[in-house]
């Protein structure tokens, strides 16, 4: 499983600009990539496409492409234990 590339599809619907120019380190946020109503979309298609519950508290480490990857990778590290 390619969890980057999944993301990186999904967030295609979601952002005004192609998933190719975001800064995957950087803060998609600020950047203007999403805005806060887009980003719950964004979450809850996130879950529906893992598998898996986000809880609201986890939901301030997404600050980065690369902070989403890296959190579905340990949850699903952790599923699949």
């Amino acid at each position: 499983m390619d969890i980057r590339k999944e993301l990186l599809d999904i967030l295609q619907d979601y952002v005004e600009i192609p998933v190719e120019e975001i800064n995957t380190a950087g803060s998609f946020r600020e950047e203007g990539a999403v805005d806060s109503f887009v980003f719950i979309e964004m979450v809850s298609a996130i879950e529906e496409h893992f598998g898996i519950s986000i809880p609201n508290a986890d939901l301030i480490g997404f600050r980065s492409i690369d902070d989403i990857v890296a959190y579905l990778s340990r949850r699903l590290a952790v599923a699949t234990a």
